[in-house]
């Protein structure tokens, strides 16, 4: 049973035009949140704006019950700062949001988690690495935090999801109106595999143009450093960047074609200091996360598996990354005959697996 306190702070986060420091200037005034409900007056129209004042008088009149009916009525979930499961992370930041609103699991307390980011307009490049370092990650046990858009960060998301894992999507809409539309599919995936789908706007709230940069120091605050993935000048997600530095948190980039679009913001930060990253591995390895000689153990298999000489040379070259059938013949210099034969062979014996749009990945 939420507490009329706790009502009274969902009466506040209801409200889509009171900013974090109108909402601080409340409870600062009055001592808190329920007594802010109780006293509100007109003189507090000059403190948070006429907007957000009428907002709150509005919501006020349907009864502090009437929030917690529509957290039921959704089957929505709630934390609010200060509990026990709110993530440790996020309330280190200096403007963390009171209340969370959320569908699936929030991490546990001990959680490591990393955010990747970046284009919306991402290339084959950009999108391949997103989603073959989020998998990685994901299977050393490192949540992926994304923001559910196109590009970059769908790719991040379906890269875990491929593997099982856990991530979490911070959306800049309500979780009742996920935003985009199209992925609301993979929105679920995410809920289903133990991951979380989250929102300090209300709960049916739009994806309004000005919530998310505010809702990009969410995707940096749960994590423990930031990966950005190709990136225009001008690009949003500088923003989390940003936010990232000003939080403490690590800031990770990879490199691109130094002709592309893409890759101005990348080598720009690389230049600055932002550290490189070529695969999972490099950001476990700096974070000291203990599974840097997983290349090492990797590398040890090939003697177990009993492979051919051709076999070996596909095997190393997708120990790197997912590659197209093309890309292997380029690696292996082996004949499309050879290659193709030996492909089947390992994917009989469950070492190689293929990939949607003809791609191959080890499966060991």
């Amino acid at each position: 049973m939420i507490s009329q306190d706790k009502a009274a702070r969902l009466w506040l986060a209801t409200s889509e035009s009171l900013t974090y420091n109108g909402r601080e200037r409340l409870i600062e005034q009055h001592g808190s949140a329920i007594d802010a409900y109780n006293n509100l007056s007109l003189n507090e129209g000059n403190i948070i704006g006429a907007k957000a004042f009428d907002e709150l008088i509005a919501l006020k009149a349907k009864g502090l019950d009437y929030f917690c009916f529509e957290l039921e009525k959704a089957k929505a979930k709630v934390v609010f700062l200060g509990d026990e499961d709110y993530p440790y992370m996020l309330k280190e930041i200096l403007d963390p949001p009171d209340v969370l609103f959320y569908y699936g699991s929030l991490p546990s307390a001990d959680y490591r988690a990393i955010s990747i980011v970046g284009s919306r307009k991402d290339t084959r490049y950009g999108s391949r690495q997103a989603f073959s370092i989020a998998r990685d990650l994901s299977l050393s046990g490192v949540i992926v935090v994304s923001g559910l858009a196109y590009g970059i960060d769908a790719a991040a998301h379906k890269g875990v999801v491929d593997c099982g894992g856990k991530t979490i999507a911070v959306l800049g809409s309500g979780i009742k109106n996920i935003y985009p539309k199209d992925h609301i599919p993979l929105a679920r995936e995410i809920i289903k595999l133990g991951g979380a789908i989250i929102s300090e706007y209300p709960l049916y709230s739009k994806p309004l143009a000005y919530h998310f940069p505010v809702r990009n120091r969410i995707v940096s605050g749960l994590s423990h450093g930031v990966l950005l993935i190709e990136a225009r000048e001008k690009s949003g997600t500088l923003i989390t960047v940003s936010h990232a530095l000003n939080q403490g948190r690590e800031v990770f980039a990879l490199p691109g074609q130094v002709d592309a679009p893409g890759s101005l913001i990348p080598h720009s930060l690389l230049r600055d200091g932002a550290r490189l990253v070529t695969c999972a591995d490099d950001i476990i390895e700096d974070m000291g996360w203990g599974n840097a000689d997983n290349k090492a153990d990797n590398s040890l298999k090939i003697e177990e598996l009993n492979l051919t000489n051709e076999q070996g040379k596909i095997y190393h070259a997708l120990c790197v990354d997912s590659l197209s059938f093309e890309e292997l013949l380029e690696k292996t210099q082996l004949s499309a005959s050879e290659a193709n034969t030996h492909i089947v062979i390992m994917q009989m014996q469950g070492i190689i697996e293929a990939l949607p749009g003809g791609m191959y990945r080890l499966n060991i």
